[in-house]
């Protein structure tokens, strides 16, 4: 019996630490074309992903850059997982090569796709993988505007779920973390630029958890400088994304921290202020309104001291490069 009781506690003790560590799902939703952090960010991803800390099961690509969904699949192909599937913004009025860097990197880098029009239509994607997941499970980021994110919502039933979007969402998504906005208040390009009814639209149809990473934050964490040209080699993607985009003169974290709000050290860096909700307004103004709102369910992060931003960078960039602490 007493060996019995030994074996027991052992197995107990064993087990412990591994329950609750369920992978997070996520979905990544991204501008990613005139600004350089995306690539930042998905590298984040891929390193969490490839290092089974993640489960990345899908990038929607919002950008009327026709070269990102290629930038996109070049990226995750050389990081091993060109089966993540990507999806794309369909049926906007124009596309435009406008970015510094993703056309560079898709022709020089090998993509799974040969054009944008190949890339599975977002809202699907969007809605393919929420109804193969199980409830409450799936984490969603957004770092650009949120047309997507709006179609998703707007989205019916179809061959994947009889469920309308909004129902969709509740039912699968567990929370949302979102690159947008100033806090207390500002007006943030995320929010404004090019669909201001998307945010408006969004957070008002939004009701799981949705933590907002605001512009003033990411402002103040500086990445891809240095290290990233020292510790990459110019036949990594990033590093040719960041010497293209400004030749590593480093750059505001804003997209990295809202994947960073996945690591198991955040709360070293970052505190929720979760006493108010987030409004907008029709132009993609947004202001912190203190006190609760049925069916708002929202934070905002803030750094806990503003002297350790060059730590946290130096956390970021690790991440990014995909150095294990």
């Amino acid at each position: 019996m007493k060996n019995f009781i030994q074996k027991f506690i052992f197995l107990v003790l064993l087990i412990l630490p591994c329950v609750g560590m369920a992978q997070p799902r996520v979905i990544f939703d991204t501008d990613i074309d005139s600004d350089v952090d995306d690539v930042g960010a998905l590298a984040m991803l891929l390193n969490m992903h490839n290092r089974n800390e993640i489960e990345l099961a899908a990038v929607i690509v919002t950008s009327d850059d026709p070269y990102a969904p290629l930038c996109v699949s070049s990226i995750c192909r050389f990081y091993g997982q060109e089966q993540i599937p990507i999806g794309f913004l369909r049926g906007q009025p124009t596309l435009n090569n406008h970015s510094r860097y993703t056309r560079q990197i898709s022709e020089q880098f090998p993509s799974s796709l040969s054009s944008h029009s190949e890339a599975e239509d977002g809202t699907t994607l969007y809605r393919r993988i929420l109804a193969q997941s199980k409830n409450n499970s799936v984490t969603i980021i957004t770092v650009g505007h949120l047309s997507s994110l709006m179609r998703l919502l707007q989205s019916t039933s179809d061959n994947y779920s009889q469920l309308g979007g909004k129902a969709l969402a509740e039912k699968k998504v567990k929370r949302w973390l979102c690159m947008g906005g100033q806090y207390p208040s500002g007006k943030e390009a995320n929010f404004y630029r090019p669909d201001p009814q998307s945010t408006l639209y969004t957070l008002q149809n939004w009701h799981k958890p949705a933590v907002f990473c605001g512009w003033e934050i990411g402002n103040k964490v500086l990445t891809g400088g240095q290290r990233v040209k020292e510790l990459l080699t110019a036949e990594h993607p990033m590093y040719q994304a960041y010497l293209l985009y400004n030749n590593f003169a480093s750059r505001p974290s804003w997209d990295q921290l809202a994947v960073y709000l996945l690591s198991k050290d955040a709360d070293k860096y970052i505190e929720l202020i979760d006493n108010g909700y987030c409004e907008v307004n029709e132009v993609g103004e947004n202001r912190w309104i203190e006190g609760k709102k049925k069916g708002r369910k929202h934070s905002y992060i803030h750094l806990k001291d503003e002297a350790e931003a060059e730590k946290l960078a130096t956390e970021i960039d690790s991440l990014m490069i995909g150095q294990r602490k």
